[in-house]
C-alpha cells in the first residue's frame, strides 16, 4: 500500500499563515507505523507557487493567474515520477480538512464553508485512483 501524504502533515513550516497543530505529525506517524505502508510526501502546490503566505480561500487561489495551470503541471510531473513506484499497489490519500488545495470534503469559498474538493485533490483524482483519509 502506498500512502500519498499531504506535505504539511510532515512539514508544518509550509502551512499558510504559520498555523501549527502540536502533535499532529507524531500522531499520524504513530498511526501509519501500525500498517505495512510506503509513504510518499506530496509537494505542496500553495507553497511551491507562492512560498510562505497568508491563508487564502479556494476562490482566491482559483483567481490567481497561472495557479490552476501550475497545479495541473505539478500533478502531471508527479504522475510521471510515481507510476513506476505505484505499480499494483493500492493508494490512499491522507489529506487536510478544509484546505483550499488538499481538502476532500469541505472548502472555504469566500466567507462560507461549502462541500467540495481541493484544487490539488481534483487534479490528483484525474490521474490516480485512491481511497481517502482526511486529517483534521
Amino acid at each position: 500500500m502506498l500512502v500519498f501524504l499531504s506535505h504539511c502533515l510532515l512539514n508544518q513550516l509550509v502551512r499558510a499563515g504559520g498555523s501549527f497543530t502540536p502533535g499532529v505529525t507524531g500522531r499520524l506517524l504513530e498511526l501509519l507505523s501500525k500498517y505495512p505502508v510506503f509513504i510518499y510526501q506530496l509537494p505542496c502546490p500553495e507553497y511551491f507557487f507562492l512560498g510562505l503566505r497568508e491563508k487564502k480561500t479556494q476562490d482566491v487561489w482559483e483567481s490567481i493567474p497561472g495557479f490552476k495551470d501550475f497545479v495541473s503541471n505539478l500533478a502531471d510531473d508527479l504522475e510521471k515520477k510515481v507510476r513506476q513506484i505505484i505499480k499494483d499497489k493500492d493508494l490512499i490519500l491522507v489529506s487536510i480538512a478544509r484546505s483550499p488545495c488538499c481538502s476532500t470534503g469541505m472548502v472555504h469559498r469566500g466567507d462560507r464553508l461549502v462541500k467540495g474538493r481541493g484544487i490539488w485533490v481534483r487534479e490528483l483524482e484525474k490521474r490516480f485512483k485512491f481511497d481517502i483519509i482526511e486529517f483534521d
